[in-house]
Parts: C-alpha cells; structure tokens; sequence
C-alpha cells in the first residue's frame, strides 16, 4: 500500500515534515484510485504534478478532473520542463501551458525548469504569468491601446516614460491610451488612466471617473504621479 510518493518514488518509511510535503507525481501515479483517495487523507501534503506529455496541458487539465471527480483537494503546485526551447519559446510555450490551466482555475503554484534560460527569465516569466491569471500581483501593469490614427501622442516613449516613474509600485494598474474614443472603455479595470483627449492634451483618470481635463502632455505625466500619491498608492523606490 503506498504510504508516500516522495519525488516520483514510493517509501513507506519516508520522514515527513510536519509542516508541509512537496509530492512529485505524474498522471501514472495519480490515476490509481487508491493513491488518490491516500493523497487526500494525509495533511501537510502539496502535490507536484509533472508530465512529459508532447500534450502537457492537456494530459495535466485531466489530472485536475480526476482529483476533483475524487474530491481530492490537495494543493497542486504545476512543474512544467523546457530543455529544447529558446527563450522566446519558452516564454510562449510556458505561458500557454500554465496560463490556460491557471485561467480555468486549476494549480497552487507554478514551478519552471529549463537547462537552456536564463534562470532570470524564468523567474521573471514565472512572475508574469502569475500576475497575468491574477494568482500573485508582484508589480505594476499597464494597460496600453496598440496604436492607430486618433492617437495624440507618441504611446511607446509616454508608456516608457511612465513606467520608468511607476514601475515600482506594486500591485497598480495604470491605462494609457492614446485617444478619449476607446480609450476609457479599453482601461475600465485600471486604477488610474492617462488618456490623450486632444493636440497635446490629457485625460487624468481615477478608475472610471475623470480627476482633471486637458493636461498640457508636456506636465501630464507628473500630474499622474501627484494623482497617484494623492490617493495613497505611492510608494518611493528603496
């Protein structure tokens, strides 16, 4: 009778820590009723779901159906690994595979390898993901317009320069979009807007409700930082 998987391996006289126990198993492990009905009686237990499925996502979605048809409620930290991928893919791939798991609600946690990244782009893409599903907020988002002809400003220096000046703070979420048209319906979710309404005029917003009117562009920016900090969201940077 299995007593505990530990790191994709059974030992029935494995020490286990009183805290907590990270269990390394794989679709094979969990499909066996009698392992899952174990997993959900021992407390202190996260599983570690890996697979190396071509289909991943897809082999990994039908673990989380098996555990909840089970009523199995461990948590479930998703291990994806890239050792063929470039960067560029494996941000893309990574995002795919934990994004639409994360999306429908399933996984605890997120755990990238790869021997061929930078372990600061995973790290930074494990974050980005997190905060793209809405499971962890670590930094500041902006939400940008792509761009067209009604815009009144330059959108990629503007965005650059605002988020030189607010990418520090934690958790806020700014709009800036390039004309009034869109603009405000494009940002509804944002804390604050920053939204172009004329030649070399801005829009201040304050979530849906605008603060202040047709800013000269050249004072908008710092305008947008005494609006942040008059509602308390500033922080200055350590």
């Amino acid at each position: 009778m299995l007593s505990l998987f530990f790191m994709g391996r059974i030992c029935c006289c494995q020490k286990k820590h009183r805290q907590i126990n990270f269990v390394e198993v794989n679709i094979s492990d969990l499909l066996n009723p009698d392992n899952l009905n174990l997993l959900n009686e021992l407390e202190n237990v996260t599983i570690v779901l890996t697979t190396q499925n071509n289909h991943g996502m897809a082999e990994q979605r039908r673990v989380f159906f098996e555990l909840m048809e089970k009523g199995c409620k461990v948590p479930v930290v998703i291990k994806r690994s890239y050792e063929k991928e470039d960067a560029a893919h494996f941000q893309l791939y990574a995002s795919t595979d934990y994004g639409a798991l994360s999306i429908d609600g399933f996984g605890d946690g997120i755990w990238l390898t790869s021997n061929k990244v930078n372990p600061q782009i995973i790290n930074s893409t494990s974050f980005g993901v997190l905060q793209a599903t809405r499971q962890r907020i670590s930094k500041t988002e902006y939400i940008s317009c792509p761009s067209c002809g009604r815009t009144l400003f330059d959108l990629q220096e503007t965005t650059q320069n605002i988020r030189s000046r607010t990418s520090h703070l934690k958790g806020i979420k700014i709009g800036i979009m390039g004309c009034i048209v869109n603009g405000p319906g494009e940002m509804a979710d944002a804390d604050y807007g920053y939204v172009g309404s004329g030649v070399g005029k801005i829009t201040l917003y304050k979530g849906k409700e605008v603060v202040e009117r047709s800013i000269d562009s050249s004072k908008a920016v710092d305008a947008l930082i005494e609006l942040i900090k008059k509602h308390g969201d500033w922080m200055e940077k350590n």
